[in-house]
């Protein structure tokens, strides 16, 4: 097993708006375009960043991208069927962000109960606090049979061979007395990482990941927390560093972490 070929990298990138998730992802293809010059850098994007992240690197910018728009949560797993289709050992697929994505996979949950999206639904019940989920089971089946089924568990299936990068946001936990509680597994999630904020998305998102890297603003300077690192072989996996530009995630993260 030891003397096998390298175990596929699976990163998380957490952190608020405006910490250069996007700009780390653009880094990492940057990385793997050097390192591994026939690796092809397959990227799902969601949230229509990722474009203006790649073009603030100008002659730097990588052309081992394989870009996939997608606005729905069919668009995603269209795209991913694509790229399982076709990868080859080594290549990497980048998907951002996780957040949007789970927003993506309820929307079509809602449609599906209600024939209309969530926001609009949301719309409708405003005000009411005493409103409930409409037909919670059947909701929550197509949700997570969209978002876990058909895509995060499909993906998970080819982690031996194929490298993932994934990007969320985070937001502060609700207060003890929100109307909204946390659940459980997403207060587990933050007592095992140290962080005082929570992770976007589908609760199960931090448990697919080898690698989590919290990105943070810091006296006006981006730092990179490595929370969770499997892969690591440094006795203390939990490093931290600056990020000096939006260049350098990767360049400071590979070297850093991982034996050369």
């Amino acid at each position: 097993m030891l003397d096998g070929p390298p175990v596929r990298e699976w990163i998380l990138l957490v952190g608020r708006y405006a910490t250069g998730k996007s700009s780390a992802i653009v880094s990492v293809a940057q990385w793997v375009e050097m390192t591994q010059p026939s690796a092809k850098f397959h990227v799902i994007d969601t949230e229509k960043k990722f474009r203006s992240a790649l073009q603030g690197f100008r002659g730097d910018a990588p052309k081992n991208i394989s870009y996939h728009a997608c606005h729905s949560m069919d668009d995603a797993i269209n795209a991913l069927a694509t790229i399982l289709d076709t990868y080859k050992l080594g290549d990497w697929v980048a998907v951002e962000s996780m957040g949007r994505l789970w927003e993506y996979a309820q929307d079509l949950g809602y449609r599906a109960v209600t024939d209309t999206g969530k926001a609009e639904y949301m719309q409708r019940r405003r005000g009411n606090k005493s409103a409930v989920t409409p037909k919670p089971d059947e909701l929550w089946s197509v949700t997570k049979g969209a978002h876990d089924g058909a895509f995060l568990d499909l993906l998970n299936q080819h982690k031996d061979n194929l490298n993932v990068i994934m990007s969320t946001t985070t937001t502060k936990p609700p207060k003890p007395d929100a109307f909204i509680k946390e659940s459980q597994d997403r207060k587990a999630i933050r007592v095992e990482l140290g962080i005082d904020v929570g992770i976007e998305g589908a609760p199960r998102i931090p448990n697919y990941a080898e690698t989590m890297c919290f990105l943070e603003q810091k006296a006006g300077a981006i730092a990179c927390r490595v929370l969770r690192d499997n892969l690591s072989s440094l006795d203390d996996p939990r490093q931290e560093f600056d990020v000096p530009d939006r260049k350098s995630w990767a360049s400071t993260f590979f070297p850093m972490c991982r034996e050369q």
